[in-house]
């Protein structure tokens, strides 16, 4: 178990009770989603698995739209939770969660029953996609995505952050993404900024120009405001959202243009 002090511990064996009900109330879901805390049976620290807090998961969920919305390295469905809740009044949505941890899976079910629940790493996508899923694209690809380097040599393209990773499968199963990055690997500035500011180089930067996949701030989310409600952490992220359908669309058209040996403007 973590060290976690001792409100803590007994928030989270408060939450574990409730989750031997075979079926939970909504306040005892947001009671299990604010306390179950990763910490008492991982080291996060070590796995770079850190739950988003409540409040920013209810702030991201305004980014993505509605329609088939999957959620990568979903962990217990904290993210995927508040998009569900925000469609009671934005519209209807079809829940997708892929997570590897099968105890975060188990949880997940109980979260969030509305979701289909896939318990596979996120990285061997080709798998799981083409089989559960049988190809199926989603409108939205949401995730918070574990921090830090791949514990593997990367994925198909060689990226060394798990976040890369990430962005670059959802690139290929979903017209849009929105993700919660350490703002180490944005390509701007803009949470605890007094203005945004785009960069001119760095990892995220490096990022855009090796995938011509384009970051933007979406809605503009200041997630400095929820930095020490983190648990056991206090990380400056950014909110990041990416268009993939318009980037496939020149992918295409350039892919047309080199064999045509002609130009496509575009």
């Amino acid at each position: 178990m973590g060290k976690l002090s001792k409100a803590e511990m007994k928030a989270h064996a408060a939450a574990e009770a409730l989750l031997r009900k075979d079926v939970l109330s909504e306040d005892e879901r947001d009671f299990v989603l604010e306390n179950w805390h990763p910490g008492a049976e991982h080291n996060v620290a070590a796995a770079g698995v850190f739950f988003a807090p409540m409040d920013l998961a209810a702030d991201f969920a305004l980014e993505p739209g509605c329609g088939r919305v999957i959620d990568l390295c979903a962990g217990i469905g904290g993210l995927a939770y508040w998009v569900q809740q925000r469609s009671k009044w934005r519209g209807s949505v079809e829940l997708t969660c892929v997570e590897i941890n099968p105890r975060f899976v188990e949880i997940g079910r109980k979260l969030l029953p509305e979701a289909r629940w896939i318990c596979a790493d996120v990285l061997e996508w080709w798998e799981w996609w083409h089989g559960e899923l049988e190809g199926t694209m989603f409108d939205w690809a949401i995730a918070n995505p574990p921090f830090g380097k791949l514990a593997t040599s990367g994925d198909r393209r060689g990226f060394k952050s798990f976040e890369f990773a990430v962005i670059d499968i959802a690139s290929e199963i979903a017209d849009n993404g929105a993700f919660i990055l350490p703002q180490s690997s944005a390509s701007f500035r803009y949470s605890g900024r007094q203005c945004f500011e785009r960069l001119t180089s760095g990892p995220g930067v490096d990022f855009e120009q090796q995938t011509d996949l384009f970051m933007d701030c979406g809605i503009g989310i200041d997630t400095s405001l929820y930095r020490d409600h983190w648990r056991g952490v206090a990380p400056l992220c950014e909110i990041v959202s990416i268009e993939f359908a318009e980037w496939r669309e020149r992918r295409r058209a350039k892919a047309l243009a080199d064999g045509r040996g002609q130009l496509v403007l575009l």
